[in-house]
């Protein structure tokens, strides 16, 4: 990896950020000028990424560059967006459709309000978001292509609704809608249909975990190496932020969630996600290999992808006020404990795997790795 480059990217996205969060103006000048100099920077900065050929073999370069083209200028627009005012980016996406930039008609009232299992009941239930929920995962099994990561996606995003539900309204449910609704039907279908859609085409199956070859779920490669555990952990991370995102960015700029320009968000996602995935997958799966020295794994689509998903999130943050938040409420602190030592946990067995796993002894006294054990025997 170039990482001069990359440290560059990074500098200079830091940058624009923090101009955009704490050096902002009331006057829409200012502001305006601002924003179009940062949407400038990133562009250099995203130039300083070195480019290279699509990592999926079937789909011609160009449309992989249409697609990665499209997540830059919506990046673009996200970094002009974060330089504004509130009232004035809410006014934004009113030039695209004049009913736009209206406070939205938030639902303020839980799901959860009765929860006997009944037909009525379901059918209440029932809106918008069971479509999208099948067409998110449908498409998401497209770009993650493992049934085990999907399903525990699937899974943490139930846990962060039921850990958020007193902020979010909408997110406190029945428990039959999180179970069957959800779980079972949506989630489940979305993600079976995507992934027999895959072995229709022909298309390659990730493994995530490292199970290929595995007598059992102990001997799978995401507990003994670093970057297999680090390409799950840092997977969920992002799944599970763009999964909130998906709620809350739309709602801080006012635009219903009916509206194309969601569609078109996730048609944006889809592209850059796929690219970003498939990039990360590859980095994974070669790393230590013969086969990593053939082909080298560069990082542009998964910087991309990760500044999209950062912009949207301090979007969703700095205009957060009548977005629907019960900004009065905070989270428990159990659940704040909770997640804190899983995501703790996680992060101390990365390190262990990082810089102490291979110094590993067996019972017979040999070293797991052969060259600490080929040392060891000179030494002795």
């Amino acid at each position: 990896m170039e990482y001069g480059s990359q440290l560059l990217f990074l500098i200079t996205i830091a940058y624009v950020i923090g101009q955009a969060l704490f050096f902002s103006s009331d006057s829409l000048e200012y502001n305006v000028k601002a924003g179009l100099v940062g949407v400038i920077l990133v562009f250099f900065a995203q130039s300083s990424l070195r480019p290279y050929k699509s990592p999926f073999i079937r789909v011609r370069d160009r449309w992989c560059r249409i697609g990665a083209r499209s997540g830059l200028l919506y990046i673009g627009l996200l970094v002009f967006i974060l330089f504004q005012t509130q009232s004035d980016a809410r006014k934004l996406p009113s030039f695209l459709e004049p009913s736009f930039g209206k406070p939205l008609k938030m639902r303020t009232e839980n799901y959860d309000r009765n929860c006997e299992l009944s037909l009525t009941n379901v059918s209440n239930i029932i809106d918008y978001y069971v479509t999208l929920h099948f067409v998110n995962w449908l498409l998401a099994a497209f770009i993650i292509r493992d049934y085990y990561i999907l399903h525990i996606w699937s899974l943490l995003d139930e846990l962060i609704e039921l850990s958020l539900k007193n902020i979010r309204p909408n997110f406190a449910e029945c428990w039959w809608d999180s179970l069957i609704l959800d779980l079972l039907l949506a989630n489940t279908l979305g993600i079976f249909i995507g992934m027999k859609c895959i072995e229709f085409i022909g298309s390659m199956k990730y493994d995530w975990l490292g199970r290929e070859g595995a007598k059992s779920w102990r001997e799978w490669k995401v507990w003994r190496s670093h970057r297999q555990f680090q390409g799950c952990y840092c997977l969920l991370i992002f799944v599970s932020l763009n999964f909130l995102t998906g709620f809350t960015v739309n709602n801080s700029l006012w635009i219903p969630p009916s509206s194309k320009l969601n569609i078109i968000r996730l048609v944006i996602w889809f592209t850059i996600g796929a690219l970003g995935f498939r990039e990360a997958y590859d980095d994974v799966r070669t790393w230590g290999t013969p086969l990593r020295a053939e082909k080298q794994i560069y990082a542009q689509h998964r910087w991309a992808a990760w500044m999209m998903q950062c912009l949207e999130l301090l979007i969703s943050w700095k205009f957060r006020e009548e977005a629907g938040n019960r900004l009065e409420e905070t989270v428990e602190w159990y659940v704040v404990l909770i997640w804190t030592v899983c995501l703790g946990g996680a992060l101390l067995y990365w390190v262990y795997l990082r810089f102490f796993y291979e110094f590993r002894v067996f019972k017979d006294g040999t070293y797991m790795n052969k060259e600490i054990q080929s040392k060891a025997k000179k030494n002795s």
